[in-house]
């Protein structure tokens, strides 16, 4: 072997003039020879030196028991994670050169994993579409501005590891990188999101010995990684040792058939061998293989065996190909691995010696499941029961750390995603840490695994290339090669947005070949021009990007894909693709839609309701997970999330990269919450309200609903005043059944408004979640909501009066009209009321206005809109007044009415009148202000969380009780927040005093300590200003907030959430109250009903 090592090392010497030490291993950097005198990292050709093959996830044990537990604490491995010795340049040219060759002192500290840019040296650039640096010529990478990272730390073996062969795994480094053992060359290697590992036997002593790291933040692979990002660079993932014997299981492959009952299996297993002996393998070297339950218990009744001898001189035949099993038995009715129910086994694979003694052993979780595409519907069948894909993208990604994520970020986001009703994950764009795939595998987690690369300032250019074929192949196969193991991983993503080409077919072949249990992904792999109807780009006649007809089929998808895929569609793209005659049958995938920018994710419910009731549609992935906000101070120290440019980073994508369903943070936004209830797995309408009889329907592929604990609750007026549990009940798996729930009704009174809250919850404690998580949730009315204001009017004194307005006086309270508008409201002194309340038609603009559909300019008139009033009358003296405003001249008017109660409250009716000319009105109501220590808010409407006509059905109307700090959505470029919908009453108060608002009907209502200008103004958090009131938003309704992208006029709400220009009214009561609670609100809240 050593022999053959040299040879190698020789013969890539004389190609590339390494320079050879004194047992012929390069000492440095190869260069290839020619005019540029190119080093590897400018060479597509060249993606490693010395790297060993790729393999899946597993550990060297002594003992079979430590395999099937499965803790790596206790297997053969040394993290080398930690503080390393660093020096940063800002150009190769400047790096250290040979600082390998002793140990370095007088350098800085640096976390591994980390990225440097977050440790501050250099700086992080975001850019979702163009590449961070210039020129862009590949393979060649700029000289002058290329951030070099070096490191180095020393270490010292574990005793027993003597006479092992021992691996360095570096589990990601960004980008390209060269590695010296105890200073002798060891290796090179690209990809950033993919292990790298080097036998590192041979450079090994005893005692001390040191790793030295040169890592290139830009490279030829650099022209494969242009995702939509933060780009940062570094030794980002995990680096550790790996002892294992010098005869050793390198890897090993399984795979699992279900029978055409998906009851029982055939379980396949194909190890690898490797031999660094120098001597044949000895007769009587066995590989053994056992599979155990979740309770530790031997499912084979003896172990699967076979001759090391064999495994390793296997014989391929000329014209076919190996059996793939080259262990294999029967598993009869093996209980099956699926989203739903993750039920995972433990294969346990052991290499003795002719002496029977254990070389070593190593394990994997196996999961008995299978994935297909139903040939009648096109529907994804997992274990032949229909499953749709609750899809989100996810980027690794933490606002401190970057990409360096600890196992409890991962483990948090996964955990997450279950609890919020998510079933898959795609990885977008590169493949992920493989505890993330462990984590998926353990509570039930799709995943899409993505290859890491995507060439969008090129387009297909790359794809096209020959000379960059073994670098998209190398890219593909060793993510394949290294997850192949996972139950969760169901669907192979060939990369993102690489334009189409021979490298992707050629990608999409080797899968196919390799593994024939999963399905291939690819978008785009449009346009097939042996087909008859293709159009190709240049003619005229070639949809433009922003035109919908582009995402339709030309006329059909690449044949080496398993399904269409598409990007951001609009509520009507379904049915466009559904609807072409062009003969294909296979399932239809929205990899990326709901562009979850900013305040956005509205129309899922429509997006679902498609979905559910059309053929091939099998569902979604949301865009994105989690903002990706960096934490930063500004000048004065104040904290906010930074986005591209914040940094100095030119070019740049400014906020395009806060799309996300949780904060940066991973703080679920109330996006998230929507898309929980949208998700849920079980649904409750009434079937006969009257008769009080359910309908509850299972969305699960096949788990029932029995499985869960069934709660009910009543609210009378918002509170609940009864709750139980009720017997779960057994619904099937895709079935409906009627529930009658009358004989637990509480006494309904008259006059009060009374709502049912199903709540499904779990019955035990899972990996992902306690018991009584809650699952899925409805709201049903009971009865009607309260709707009108009852006052009895009474004359007060008028003090003063002018022709635009005047000052009322009570006992205890003073109300001032100031062109028309009330503008001051007293009560025992305090002054409640600060700033006039005008008819109001604007909100702050969220991304989607801003970035896409652009209302402000589509709607001006309304953006322009400033009332002026045309008269203020008095219609009753002392208790009824009214003010007209003009909004729009001869177009739209505004009346309202003021009625003065005998209490000191003041109703307002409001009636717009507007030319059904106009264009759409982006929301009907009033804006003023009211006293800034009046933040504590409650209300009873829709809730917690923030909700819009479009985004409201994941949340439940009731009695909610917030400060404004926690009221309001901290969007990290400042936008629309904090609205409510269906909103009864809403209070405002201090610890002694306050002012209350109800509505006649449902009505929307918000608040801020900010202004309006000043949201719009903002670009950051830390960009608001408290404006020393608070802003209050009394609306009969505002537009939806839309989301299907942020880019075009798709990001508009849907039709039947805008407002079309015309008449409208509603009326609402403003009080002064000296109380805070709930009960005596409530009390106001019924006397005016």
């Amino acid at each position: 072997m050593k022999a053959l090592k040299i040879s190698l090392a020789l013969l890539f010497s004389a190609t590339f003039g390494l320079a050879q030490t004194v047992d012929g291993l390069p000492a440095a950097i190869p260069m290839v020879p020619g005019i540029y005198n190119t080093p590897p990292w400018e060479v597509p050709q060249i993606t490693e030196i010395n790297r060993d093959k790729a393999r899946s996830t597993s550990y060297s044990y002594a003992s079979v028991e430590d395999a099937l537990n499965g803790d790596r604490s206790k297997s053969r491995m040394l993290l080398l994670n930690g503080d390393w010795d660093f020096k940063f340049a800002f150009k190769p040219a400047d790096a250290p050169q040979d600082f390998y060759k002793q140990k370095v002192s007088g350098w800085d500290k640096i976390e591994v994993p980390s990225n440097w840019e977050l440790k501050g040296y250099d700086i992080p650039i975001y850019k979702s579409a163009v590449f961070p640096f210039r020129p862009v010529n590949p393979p060649f990478v700029p000289q002058d501005y290329n951030g070099v990272g070096s490191y180095q730390r020393s270490f010292t073996l574990p005793a027993n590891w003597k006479d092992m062969n021992i691996t360095l795994h570096f589990g990601g480094v960004s980008s390209a990188f060269r590695v010296w053992l105890n200073g002798k060359f060891l290796g090179y290697g690209e990809d950033s999101c993919l292990p790298s590992e080097f036998n590192a036997t041979a450079y090994l002593k005893e005692g001390e010995n040191v790793v030295s790291v040169q890592v290139i933040r830009w490279n030829d692979g650099s022209y494969l990684e242009d995702q939509d990002h933060w780009r940062m660079s570094g030794i980002q993932r995990e680096v550790m040792l790996l002892a294992e014997p010098k005869i050793r299981i390198a890897d090993f492959h399984y795979q699992t058939k279900l029978d055409k009952q998906y009851k029982d299996a055939i379980f396949s297993l194909r190890p690898r061998l490797d031999n660094f002996t120098g001597k044949f393998i000895p007769e009587g070297y066995e590989v053994k293989a056992q599979l155990y339950d979740d309770s530790n218990r031997a499912v084979f009744a003896k172990p699967l065996q076979r001759s090391a001898e064999s495994i390793v001189n296997e014989i391929y035949p000329r014209l076919d190909n190996v059996k793939f099993g080259l262990l294999e038995t029967e598993v009869k009715n093996p209980k099956k691995w699926s989203d739903e129910a993750p039920n995972l086994y433990t294969l346990v694979i052991s290499l003795v010696d002719d002496k029977g003694n254990l070389l070593e052993a190593k394990s994997c979780k196996v999961g008995f499941r299978s994935i297909e595409f139903s040939k009648e519907n096109g529907k994804m069948l997992i274990n032949g029961k229909v499953t749709y894909i609750y899809g989100v993208n996810r980027h690794d990604h933490d606002p401190v750390k970057g990409k360096a994520l600890s196992r409890a970020d991962i483990e948090r986001d996964v955990k997450t995603l279950k609890q919020f009703n998510f079933n898959l994950i795609r990885t977008s764009h590169y493949p992920n840490d493989p505890y993330f795939y462990e984590l998926c595998d353990k509570y039930g987690m799709m995943v899409m695994d993505e290859a890491n690369y995507e060439t969008h300032g090129l387009g297909g250019k790359l794809s096209n290339d020959p000379s960059w074929t073994g670098a998209f192949m190398e890219r593909t196969s060793r993510m394949v090669l290294r997850d192949k193991n996972h139950p969760s991983v169901v669907i192979w993503s060939l990369g993102n947005e690489a334009g189409r080409g021979p490298n992707n077919a050629a990608m999409a072949a080797w899968i196919h070949d390799f593994d024939i249990t999963r399905p291939v992904h690819y978008e785009p792999a449009m346009g097939s021009p042996k087909e008859e109807g293709y159009i190709d780009p240049s003619d005229p006649r070639y949809p433009k990007s922003v035109d919908h007809a582009h995402r339709l089929q030309n006329p059909v998808d690449q044949y080496y894909v398993d399904m269409v895929s598409r990007f951001y569609p609009g509520i009507f793209t379904p049915d466009l693709l559904l609807n072409q005659a062009n003969g294909d049958k296979r399932p239809i995938l929205f990899v990326e839609y709901s562009h979850s920018m900013g305040n956005s994710t509205g129309n899922m419910k429509e997006f679902w309701d498609i979905f559910r009731s059309r053929d091939r549609l099998i569902g979604g992935c949301i865009w994105d997970f989690k903002d990706q906000g960096l934490l930063k101070k500004d000048s004065a120290g104040k904290e906010f999330f930074a986005y591209g440019g914040d940094f100095g980073d030119k070019p740049n994508d400014g906020n395009f990269c806060i799309n996300g369903i949780v904060a940066s943070d991973g703080r679920p936004k109330a996006a998230i919450y929507e898309c929980k209830h949208v998700y849920q797995p079980a649904e409750t309408q009434w079937k006969n309200q009257q008769a009080g009889v359910l309908e509850i329907e299972n969305r699960h592929a096949s788990k029932n609903l029995e499985d869960y604990d069934l709660f009910l609750s009543f609210l009378e007026n918002g509170k609940v005043i009864k709750s139980l549990q009720i017997p779960s009940v057994a619904v099937a798996a895709g079935e409906k059944k009627e529930l009658n729930i009358r004989k637990y009704y509480p006494n309904l009174k008259t006059g009060n408004e009374y709502l049912l809250n199903i709540s499904f919850k779990l019955k035990n404690n899972l990996p992902w979640a306690a018991k009584g998580h809650e699952v899925a949730y409805n709201q049903l009315p009971l009865t009607s909501v309260l709707e009108g204001i009852k006052i009895s009017e009474k004359p007060v004194t008028v003090a003063q009066k002018s022709a635009s307005g005047l000052s009322l006086k009570g006992t205890d309270f003073q109300i001032t009209f100031t062109n028309g508008a009330l503008s001051s409201y007293i009560k025992n002194g305090k002054e409640l009321v600060k700033s006039p309340f005008l008819p109001h038609f604007t909100r702050p603009q969220t991304d989607n206005d801003r970035k896409g559909w652009k209302p402000a300019k589509k709607l001006k008139q309304w953006y322009n809109a400033v009332p002026e009033l045309t008269d203020f009358k008095e219609i009753k003296a002392g208790s009824v007044y009214q003010a007209n405003y003009q909004i729009i001249k001869d177009s739209a008017s505004v009346s309202l009415t003021y009625h003065i109660d005998a209490d000191g409250g003041l109703k307002v009716d409001y009636a717009l009148t507007a030319n059904q000319a106009l264009p759409n009105i982006p929301k009907v109501g009033m804006q003023g202000a009211i006293a800034n220590d009046l933040q504590n808010i409650a209300f009873y409407g829709k809730g917690p969380q923030e909700n819009y006509i479009d985004r409201a059905f994941g949340f439940d109307a009731g009695l909610y009780q917030l400060d404004i700090k926690n009221f309001v959505e901290p969007y990290v470029y400042p936008q629309e927040n904090g609205n409510r919908t269906d909103v009864r009453w809403m209070a405002f108060t201090n610890k002694q005093n306050g002012i209350m608002v109800v509505a006649d009907s449902l009505l929307s209502m918000s608040a801020w300590p900010w202004t309006e200008a000043n949201i719009n103004k903002a670009k950051h958090t830390n960009e608001l200003s408290e404006a020393g009131f608070v802003t209050l938003n009394v609306d009969l309704k505002q537009m939806g907030i839309g989301g299907n992208d942020t880019w075009s006029d798709v990001s508009q709400p849907l039709p039947q959430y805008q407002i079309k220009a015309g008449n409208y009214k509603y009326s609402f009561y403003i009080k002064p109250v000296a109380s805070a609670q709930t009960e005596k609100l409530m009390a106001i809240y019924k006397k005016l009903k």
